[in-house]
Parts: C-alpha cells; structure tokens; sequence
C-alpha cells in the first residue's frame, strides 16, 4: 500500500512515532491513570526508520 501525506501530516506522525519509541505502548493503570509500558512496537520501529530515511533521501 502507498499513500502520499502532506508535510503536516508526516510531521504529527513523527511525532507519534517518536514519542511510541521514547514511552512505549500507554497502558491504562485503574480506572483514571495511564502508564507507560517501555514496550516499543518493532512494526511502529521500523516505520519510523522508513520514514526518516526516505526524508533524508528528498533532502
């Protein structure tokens, strides 16, 4: 699957992706809190490193 995303678009999934590789999957903990697991996806991972290296390509 392709799809083509705007510069907004790649931006806020960067920082999705960057604030996953940092945190983790956010895990509820109770009924109010949250957690970070420390847990990284690979799959998320990897996205990333596609991303930023495609970026550095276009640069």
């Amino acid at each position: 699957m392709q799809i083509e995303l705007s510069e907004k678009e790649v931006k806020a999934l960067l920082e999705l992706l960057k604030e996953h590789l940092y945190y983790g999957w956010i895990e509820q903990d109770g009924e109010f809190e949250v957690v970070s697991s420390g847990q990284v996806s690979p799959t998320l991972e990897a996205l990333y490193r596609r991303i930023k290296q495609e970026q550095r390509k276009v640069a």
